[in-house]
This record gives structure tokens, sequence and C-alpha cells, in this order.
């Protein structure tokens, strides 16, 4: 049995959430966390036999896009190991991970742990799609913490967890203030 058969029976089992993006940034292998975190979290349509070989940014778009493909290109050029902790929550559970991106043999290793998993403490806001499309009809979702943008001069961000459960139509996704100030702290 060769180093990779063992690699992929080790990452298989890892109960942290792992995948290997090929040179192309095509993701080229999942383990069984992936697969129970998207049934957990209502992706079945995200399950590795659907997502396997497509590029990584069919799954991520907008500012935060702009950043993983900074990061990948930049861990890849320079052989260093990058991490950063993120939010990953469903409508009723808060959950933090820390990503950790390991450069092997010109692929990257993508692991996902789990930090804190809590019940939300947030106040929570109903799903009125009126109180939240923009004058073009769009609701802008924060791509990282899935807060929603509230029409008006405020600029409100609120945490309605109807669109997260179900997701309007025409949803837009960007970064909300501190999650853009976050993540643009993490680059060079």
């Amino acid at each position: 049995m060769g180093a990779a058969q063992t690699d992929e029976k080790a990452i298989e089992s890892d109960p942290s959430v792992i995948f290997v993006l090929d040179q192309d940034l095509r993701i080229r292998l999942c383990n069984g966390a992936w697969d129970r975190f998207a049934l957990e979290n209502g992706g079945a349509h995200l399950l590795r036999r659907s997502i396997l070989g497509r590029p990584i940014f069919d799954f991520i778009s907008g500012n935060l896009a702009d950043h993983y493909r900074k990061v990948f290109r930049q861990t890849l050029q320079r052989d260093i190991v990058w991490q950063q902790d993120y939010e990953c929550s469903s409508p009723s559970v808060l959950r933090r991970f820390c990503m950790h991106v390991y450069p092997v043999r010109g692929e990257l290793l993508i692991v996902n742990s789990l930090l804190v998993q809590s019940e939300h403490d947030r106040e929570v806001s109903p799903a009125i799609e009126a109180h939240y499309r923009d004058s073009g009809g769009i609701l802008l979702m924060c791509s990282n913490c899935r807060r929603v943008r509230a029409k008006g001069p405020e600029a409100r961000w609120d945490w309605v967890p109807g669109f997260v459960l179900s997701p309007p139509a025409r949803v837009s996704h960007g970064l909300c203030p501190p999650c853009y100030e976050y993540y643009s702290s993490k680059l060079d």
C-alpha cells in the first residue's frame, strides 16, 4: 500500500472536515466529515460525489472568493502553512472553526477543525424580505457570518436565521464590515 493511500485513509477517518485542492484549485478529495457536515446542515447537494472535480470557487463568491484566491496562491507559491479562524453557523448553532491550509506536493490540504459549538446568543430578526432587499431587489448576505444587510441609511447587519435555513431568491454574497476587516487583516 502506497503512502498516498495511507494518507487518504487517515484523512477519511479524521473528525475534522478535510478536503484537498489540486493545483488548479479543483476539489480532488473530501473526507467523511465533509459529507456528515453537509447532511447535518441541509447540504445534501454538496456531498462529495456531487462536488469532486469542481473548482472550489463554484462554492465561494464575492470578497471571500478574492480572499481565498490570494491565500491559496500565496500558500502554494511560498510553500507555507496558513491558518485562520472563521464562522460557519447554522440557524440555531454558532460554530467557529480553525482552517489550516497546508501545501503538499503541489496541492493544498485544507483541514477545518471545530473550535466552538454553542447555541446562538444573537438577537434574532424575522425573515421579512422587504426589510432587506435593496432597490434592485437583491438581498446581501455576509459570506462569513451569514448576517444580512438591512435597508436604510444605518447599514445594519442582522442575524436572520430564516434566511440561513432557507435562502430566498436573488441573494448576493459579500462581507459585512467586521468580517471584511478580519479577512483583509489576514493578508500581506
